[in-house]
């Protein structure tokens, strides 16, 4: 999740021009050469979504005066499903997140969540099959808060049929392309200095979790599926990763064997927002700090591990986080 300060004002979708290259270069969209993410809003201290080309090019604002986060592309390619992020009053007060949808232009925005005092609903998944969503939901927590947890619920695409997947606290949901199962990061004792968070897996259907990870002295966060369902990509940090900027990135078979360090990159942040493999499993994007207040989304080689960085923050108000790719198969054609 990410840090939203304050939020306020008409909540307004931009429409996009004419010509807007996510519906109308097929082309580009069949290849899967887009990615989603979180970045700031012009003036204000929320976040909107935007998206840009995978080398880093045609960036374009998605929405506007409309506090976002958590960015997922539909199987399709065609929506984007978010999290809009409501402060019920000042930063220290408690939020009323939920889950909306929209095409890739913006439009047709839908709540698929109903709101609920005292509730807060975030961080959508689809399933491969676009039918359903998981998602978090727990009770709302202060708006200064980075990291929303909360019980894994499944929904169908348009909100109705929920049903609960597993207890919290939960955090991060990916949803595997062969749908059998749903990654999520678990915390333990959040509320004292022995918190922890470990990679988690459970059945689509349910049951008891199962971890990949138990290391106490790291937090993992942030799982991605490659495309294969093989393996998972996850970000290791400490409490002091905000602090001292260290920070990395793992590869683990879906069995929990084979960890492989795949990159130690240099993250300013308190978590991590989000991973996430390209279509072809040759590249992962990734969040990197040039700085303390930036936050760049950047590109790393799964073979050869060169690292590309797609955009370029200065200060803090130009930061980019959790990127999401877009399906290959975005107009359902081979």
């Amino acid at each position: 999740m990410l840090p939203i300060v304050a939020a306020g004002g008409v909540l307004v979708v931009a429409v996009a021009v004419a010509g807007f290259f996510v519906l109308r270069e097929e082309e580009a969209a069949v290849r899967g050469d887009l990615i989603a993410y979180s970045c700031k809003e012009q003036k204000n201290p929320w976040y909107a979504i935007c998206v840009m080309k995978t080398d880093g090019t045609e960036k374009h604002r998605v929405t506007s005066q409309l506090t976002t986060s958590d960015p997922a592309w539909s199987p399709d390619g065609r929506r984007i499903a978010f999290t809009r992020n409501e402060d019920v009053g000042e930063s220290t007060t408690f939020t009323d997140d939920d889950v909306f949808v929209m095409d890739a232009d913006g439009g047709d925005l839908q709540q698929l969540t109903p709101e609920q005092d005292g509730q807060m609903s975030g961080q959508p998944t689809w399933s491969p099959d676009g039918r359903e969503i998981a998602f978090l939901r727990g009770r709302s927590v202060q708006s200064g808060v980075p990291s929303r947890f909360g019980d894994l619920f499944v929904m169908s695409a348009d909100g109705g049929d929920l049903r609960q997947i597993a207890r919290g606290p939960a955090n991060a949901p990916a949803w595997s392309p062969d749908g059998r199962e749903i990654a999520f990061a678990r915390g333990e004792n959040l509320s004292s200095q022995s918190a922890n968070i470990d990679i988690y897996v459970v059945d689509a259907s349910g049951g008891e979790p199962r971890p990949l990870t138990r290391t106490a002295a790291f937090d993992e966060e942030a799982p991605a599926w490659s495309p294969d369902s093989s393996r998972i990509v996850f970000a290791r940090s400490t409490f002091q990763t905000q602090f001292d900027g260290k920070a990395a990135i793992y590869v683990i078979d879906r069995d929990g064997t084979g960890e492989t360090l795949l990159h130690e990159n240099q993250l300013f942040a308190p978590y991590s927002g989000s991973l996430s493999w390209s279509p072809d499993g040759r590249t992962i994007a990734f969040e990197t700090s040039p700085s303390i207040g930036c936050v760049d989304v950047a590109l790393v080689a799964v073979e050869g591990r060169s690292v590309s960085r797609l955009t370029s923050c200065t200060k803090p108000t130009e930061t980019a986080l959790a990127p999401v790719w877009q399906p290959a198969e975005a107009t359902g054609r081979p």
